[in-house]
């Protein structure tokens, strides 16, 4: 009987809490738990430097247009042609740059103010579509009447923000 007794404390002995294997279960979880939460992060992180390199990246090749593009406004200060029966100011630009620019994207600002397309004339001196480097840009801007005597501004601008501006007489 007696060794039927020491069996049941052996077993009940064995079978008691074990402290060691309660904080190995805790460190397996809090472990788990750490490798979860840095797979988040760099999940998160992954995506924000990805969208900042594509971000980067086009702004690089916008910069790298821009600088390859230059636009010069080539009329004569002192002596803008100015049309009494169409009412409209005939300017010239010459694309000094080496890009080739869509004569439509182009916006005139006269005084600082913008004249709507519908009120601007592009033509290319070659008739052709594109305004390639060294081709000249005729530019007819319509008005309500000729302008005030004394001096005044045109600005143009390409689509991708470079641009010239000229200051002028009439």
């Amino acid at each position: 009987m007696m060794i039927a007794m020491r069996n049941k404390e052996n077993m009940c002995t064995s079978l008691k809490f074990d402290d060691r294997a309660d904080t190995a279960i805790t460190h397996m979880i809090f472990f788990i738990a750490a490798i979860i939460i840095a797979l988040g992060v760099v999940t998160v992180l992954t995506v924000n430097v990805q969208s900042l390199t594509s971000s980067t990246s086009i702004s690089s090749k916008i910069m790298a247009e821009q600088i390859r593009t230059d636009i010069t406004v080539i009329s004569d200060p002192e002596m803008i042609p100015y049309d009494n029966n169409t009412n409209h100011y005939t300017f010239y630009a010459k694309n000094t740059g080496k890009t080739e620019l869509a004569p439509e994207y182009i916006n005139v600002l006269l005084d600082g103010i913008f004249v709507p397309p519908n009120d601007v004339t592009l033509e290319l001196t070659d008739q052709d579509v594109i305004w390639r480097p060294g081709d000249l840009l005729v530019i007819n801007v319509s008005v309500t009447g000729p302008l005030n005597t004394g001096d005044h501004r045109i600005h143009v601008a390409a689509e991708n923000g470079k641009s010239d501006t000229m200051s002028f007489k009439t």
